[in-house]
């Protein structure tokens, strides 16, 4: 049963019962007239929201397709090698290497033992490392 089809039942109740209070009868009608304005805006916000839906289902089928169009554009031109020597393919290989380089370093923390990782490249010679764990600071070895 719908939201409106709820009210509209709720309605018959009230046309049906002989309420002799005159003032509580406008509260009841009062309450379903509100219910019944509730139910309507509902119904328009879930048509709202279907059209919404189908909307970004349309967006993301039209997305998917231009991915796979840039994907068979790029293995055109790239010849689909993974060998691919065309700058595009250059700098992007670049950029991953370059993302990838850091050095981590695993340091246990004298106070607690606690175990983490750090980049020294991070941090200056004399500044002291702080324990994740116990918020400790102690000095970095020298062999990092």
């Amino acid at each position: 049963m719908s939201t409106k089809e709820k009210v509209a039942y709720l309605k018959g109740l009230l046309d049906g019962v002989d309420l002799k209070d005159e003032a509580t009868k406008r509260i009841f009608q009062a309450v379903v007239d509100a219910l019944n304005e509730v139910a309507v805006e509902l119904d328009e916000h879930a048509e709202i929201l279907e059209e919404q839906q189908d909307m970004v289902d349309g967006l993301s089928d039209d997305l998917d397709a231009l991915d796979d169009e840039v994907t068979e554009l790029r293995d055109a031109v790239c010849d689909g090698s993974d060998e691919c020597t065309c700058e595009n393919c250059q700098e992007n290989d670049e950029d991953d290497e370059d993302e990838f380089d850091e050095t981590y370093v695993s340091v246990t923390c004298p106070s607690c033992g606690h175990v983490f990782y750090y980049q020294p490249a991070e941090y200056d010679e004399e500044e002291k490392l702080q324990c994740p764990g116990c918020g400790g600071e102690f000095e970095q070895r020298k062999d990092d």
